[in-house]
């Protein structure tokens, strides 16, 4: 829980670089935009003093308005473009985050579920065999049969319980 917790951590601090990376890309974007306009201004009132543009010339008009239009499209776009698949970046890398920390979360909670069915399942067989013991016991006597055969059930239930110690470490140590 606690390495969910420092990640998000990490995160917010990457958020907020990432903030001020945005915010300055928006004043680079803003600048560009009034610096174009208003070298555009400029220039069209030295071609009005200079008399470039009358009204049977319309196409010196058109030329200069469709280049400044071609810029200031070009620079928002471009902004609005990148920004979008930005974001669209930082969603997708926080949903995959969330879906590891949710898949290791289950998988620690399986590990803990076989480890208590497996201590439950050596302990109910440990009981079985003393029962068995006591049974043949008060109905025969005791005999070696029957005590070998009682001594093998608790073996093979260790064994057992050591068999699934090992599966379950390495599935621990999969996830």
């Amino acid at each position: 829980m606690q390495a969910v917790e420092d990640k998000a951590k990490v995160n917010q601090t990457k958020g907020n670089s990432t903030d001020s990376v945005s915010a300055w890309s928006y004043r680079l974007v803003v600048t560009a935009i009034l610096s174009v306009t208003i070298a555009f201004i400029v220039i069209m009132g030295m071609f009005a003093l200079l008399k470039v543009f009358d009204k049977d010339n319309a196409a010196n008009i058109t030329a200069a308005l469709s280049s400044l239009f071609g810029i200031v499209g070009t620079l928002v776009g471009a902004y609005f473009g990148i920004k979008a698949s930005g974001d669209a970046q930082d969603r997708s890398a926080e949903t995959a985050q969330q879906a590891v920390s949710h898949q290791k979360e289950t998988a620690q909670q399986a590990v803990t579920d076989q480890k208590e069915t497996a201590q439950r399942a050596v302990t109910d067989q440990r009981e079985t065999a003393k029962q068995a013991v006591d049974t043949s016991q008060r109905t025969r006597g005791t005999s070696p049969v029957a005590l070998a055969i009682a001594a093998l059930i608790p073996v093979a239930g260790g064994a057992s319980l050591l068999v699934l110690r090992y599966y379950l470490k390495r599935m621990q140590n999969a996830a």
